[in-house]
């Protein structure tokens, strides 16, 4: 699929920069103008052929914060990067609007803008809306119901970990197809749009709900989990059903699953601003189930409606957490949410930690716990249950030479 981009600058020269950046980095095509009424025009006539536009916030004519006011009128649902010499407290006011208005924003960054920046925008992007990558075909829907049909729903487990500490606060279920006798296991960029559909995305979360709670109690057993979560993810429309707070309750009661172990993940695809939505919500705070927000970030639930909300956890995007540590915004974002969180008695998840970087950074923000491929890959039972053993004598032995140590300089 094409990614098209639109810079709308009053420099040429810095539109020149730009635009060659982005061709060192595979973008389809660079288009650019110097100011946002000529900018607004564009995006009125073909609103769905720019992925991506390039804002800077002092223009003659319409500036930028003007624009990006209006944007939301438009329905615009590429990525917004803000890229301005204006000082910094300008620039976040500027995100705010994009943010307040739905926008996804993949960055606001101060000039000079680097290409490296300008490459994690595009992964932000690319994150945000899967259907831009067409690395992978997807499943059809026959190969999905044989699937189902099968039971070859499988759970994944991946550990969630405070940073500070380095102990495991819980573990999320990420569901895993396989399709006919094939080893490889489809990821649910591949079949969950499809399930969802047609119908069937209640069938695949009964299948990986049920077998998770069932293995939970292995997982629950092991010395480091006995007070770590299970987080199983619902999405909104999900939300909005009244047979989810039952049915989780009666598959707890099934595997004698402590309930309050639990934690219900809202995927934020869509707006929670159902009346459906928010008693579901409700109910399974009732029940002493957890509610995470996952995904928060992507542009649908805003800082009033995670006040409002009964939710006990929040989980930051990926699309955030990627460049955190070169990112004043994120950073501002990240520090936010954990005072909001600290007033609330809502923890605080960062996730899709890959960098060392961005985790070396994360180190020095107190209270944070971190999920992604740094910490570890989402696993199956039976490779978690080796993984967890193999750490839990790699603690044994490093305790040993650390007393060893002590021994050694006392005497």
């Amino acid at each position: 699929m094409p990614l098209n981009v639109l810079i709308i600058d009053d420099s040429l020269s810095y539109c020149q920069l730009l635009s060659k950046y982005f061709s060192e980095l595979n973008v389809t095509s660079v288009d650019y103008c110097h100011d946002g009424s000529e900018a607004l025009q564009r995006l009125r006539e073909r609103r769905d052929r720019y992925q991506i536009l390039v804002v800077d916030l002092h223009m003659p004519g319409m500036d930028g914060i003007e624009l990006l006011s209006k944007l939301s009128g438009l329905e615009y649902r590429g990525g917004v990067i803000i890229a301005s010499g204006m000082e910094s407290r300008i620039i976040e006011a500027a995100s705010q609007i994009v943010l307040g208005a739905h926008l996804r924003l993949l960055g606001a960054l101060m000039k000079p803008v680097c290409k490296t920046q300008l490459n994690i925008c595009i992964e932000r992007l690319l994150m945000m809306v899967p259907e831009l990558n067409t690395s992978k075909p997807a499943m059809t829907l026959q190969s999905l119901r044989e699937s189902i049909k099968q039971n070859k729903v499988v759970p994944y487990y991946q550990p969630q970990v405070e940073v500070g500490t380095g102990r495991i606060e819980g573990f999320e279920v990420l569901c895993r197809m396989q399709l006919g006798a094939q080893l490889q296991l489809m990821t649910p960029d591949r079949f969950m749009a499809l399930a969802e559909r047609y119908n069937l995305l209640n069938a695949v979360s009964e299948q990986l709900i049920g077998t998770a709670l069932k293995e939970w109690a292995e997982i629950g057993l092991q010395p480091e989990c006995r007070h770590a979560r299970l987080s199983i993810n619902l999405t909104p429309s999900q939300l909005g059903q009244s047979y989810w707070p039952r049915r989780l309750l009666s598959f707890c009661h099934k595997w004698q699953v402590d309930i309050s172990r639990v934690t219900v993940e809202i995927t934020e695809n869509q707006a929670l601003d159902k009346q459906s939505q928010h008693s579901g919500i409700s109910r399974l705070r009732l029940h002493n189930f957890g509610v995470a927000i996952d995904d928060f970030g992507t542009g649908y639930t805003n800082l009033t409606q995670l006040c409002r909300l009964p939710i006990s956890e929040l989980k930051l995007d990926i699309s955030l957490v990627r460049g955190i540590h070169m990112d004043p915004l994120a950073q501002t974002i990240l520090k936010s949410l954990l005072d909001i969180g600290r007033q609330l008695g809502v923890s605080v998840v960062a996730e899709g930690v890959e960098d060392p970087r961005d985790y070396r950074y994360l180190e020095s923000v107190p209270g944070l716990i971190v999920q992604g491929f740094l910490v570890c890959r989402p696993k199956p039972l039976g490779e978690l249950v080796r993984w967890l053993k193999a750490r839990q004598r790699v603690a044994v032995d490093t305790k040993g030479l650390e007393a060893g140590s002590s021994a050694t300089y006392r005497h």
